[in-house]
């Protein structure tokens, strides 16, 4: 079964994706990416904060209209971005115009450092308007790890969950953090679908794990997809 399907996605409905939270973003992109393409889709890859340029991909820093489509006609899936500090890419903020010229819009919408876990400081995440579905992502070796040596933004996770910097994460801090819309689900449109990924599962009793939070977010309405990358997926560079 493909990534989309997986997900519950469609790729006639949910055109563009934001994909928020820790532990995999970027490979879930790239691979959402590969698989769009591989159906014959025109793809943009972008960003609303910074990411690192995939080395393979065409990457143009011209929003308009014409030069995305010359782009597309002759690369079917580029980067939208400007090269910044640390040379990551900033978005261009043109995510309507993406969506004119390509079929799938992919958006990463907040930084997590690599870290698994994160609850999102006041100016995150950033989800244009036009995203038709947000995926928000949590890589299960955070579970039993301290909050401070583990999460991103810790002390704004610890005052989050109510706990101290070396308590551990638990099933239900998880559970709490993707399905807050002051944790992952901040900013998320009652238009936008929604969708969470427990990444990082290839351990069994992760997986089991991962499943105990799945049921505690099913049962909040939320569907849930336990997932694992093997290491060669790993951000994303095999599949360009």
């Amino acid at each position: 079964m493909s990534l989309w399907n997986a997900l519950r996605l469609d790729m006639r409905e949910h055109r563009s994706v934001t994909l928020v939270g820790g532990g995999g973003k970027t490979t879930t992109m790239y691979y959402l990416a590969q698989e769009a393409r591989a159906a014959g889709k025109r793809v943009i890859v972008t960003t609303s904060t910074h990411i690192m340029p995939h080395p393979r991909l065409f990457l143009t820093d011209d929003p308009s209209p014409d030069n995305l489509r010359a782009c597309l006609d002759a690369h079917g899936i580029i980067t939208l971005g400007t090269l910044g500090r640390a040379d990551k890419l900033c978005g261009t903020g043109e995510i309507g115009v993406c969506k004119e010229a390509a079929d799938i819009v992919l958006i990463e919408g907040d930084g997590a450092r690599i870290r698994p876990l994160k609850v999102p400081a006041e100016h995150e995440p950033v989800i244009p308007p036009e995203t038709d579905a947000v995926i928000a992502i949590a890589g299960m070796d955070a579970l039993d790890e301290p909050i401070g040596v583990i999460c991103h933004r810790p002390e704004r996770t610890a005052a989050f969950l109510g706990k101290r910097l070396e308590d551990p994460v638990t099933e239900e801090d998880v559970v709490k953090i993707l399905s807050s819309p002051e944790g992952s689900r901040k900013n998320v449109a009652p238009s936008m679908a929604y969708r969470c990924l427990l990444n990082k599962t290839d351990d069994p009793v992760l997986r089991e794990r991962a499943g105990i939070i799945a049921a505690g977010l099913d049962r909040l309405g939320i569907f849930t997809l336990i997932q694992h990358y093997e290491e060669k997926e790993r951000g994303g560079l095999c599949w360009f």
